[in-house]
């Protein structure tokens, strides 16, 4: 039975689903072989369909892991670059969204605070002024939104360590934007799932 049959889909759905897959990494079609379902290890994760796909409740916590060591290898240098290469405009915009971090705190909102705080994060990388590094940012949008989620409760999370790399990202101050970041990045966080 092929797979059209079996799913009730034309060929040219499975044809389209294959080329898909098999440009995400994750199937090997060859003339004479067949279509062969690749190993993780040759999974493109740097996909945005993918990492949707992957990032489900069953996997969260892998997805969080891997996610975090990769944060902390590229946040602390975003906010090294973002200090030294980031505009007066784009350093007035931070200063906002800090001021916006810091009414939540007054009257706190619980999705509002993680659209900001994401957007916040965002702009860090997207002051950079490293396309690979803005890139980044737009990529893991969806685990970022996942991540933040599952970590703010019912109050603004590390304002105080934010606020540090506000002051230093405005003063023009890479080498301490990045240690202040990996304040934030080191600080213990209660993940829930």
């Amino acid at each position: 039975m092929e797979l059209g049959e079996q799913f009730g889909v034309s060929r040219t759905a499975v044809r389209e689903a294959v080329k898909t897959l098999t440009a995400k990494g994750m199937l090997l079609p060859r003339p004479r072989i067949g279509t062969r379902v690749m190993p993780r290890s040759s999974w493109n994760f740097l996909d945005k369909e993918l990492l949707s796909w992957w990032l489900t409740e069953d996997n969260f916590e892998e997805v969080v892991s891997h996610f975090l060591v990769m944060r902390s290898s590229l946040e602390p240098q975003a906010c090294f670059l973002a200090a030294a290469n980031g505009t007066a405009g784009q350093k007035a915009q931070l200063n906002t969204l800090m001021e916006e971090m810091i009414a939540l705190k007054r009257h706190f909102q619980r999705e509002r605070w993680i659209e900001v705080d994401m957007a916040w994060h965002e702009h860090i990388y997207e002051m950079s002024g490293n396309p690979f590094l803005s890139s980044f940012a737009s990529l893991f949008h969806s685990v970022y939104h996942t991540y933040f989620t599952s970590i703010t409760q019912n109050e603004v999370v590390k304002l105080d360590l934010h606020q540090a790399i506000v002051d230093a990202i405005l003063n023009s101050d890479a080498p301490g934007a990045l240690l202040a970041c990996q304040a934030l990045l080191n600080a213990p966080h209660h993940v829930n799932q």
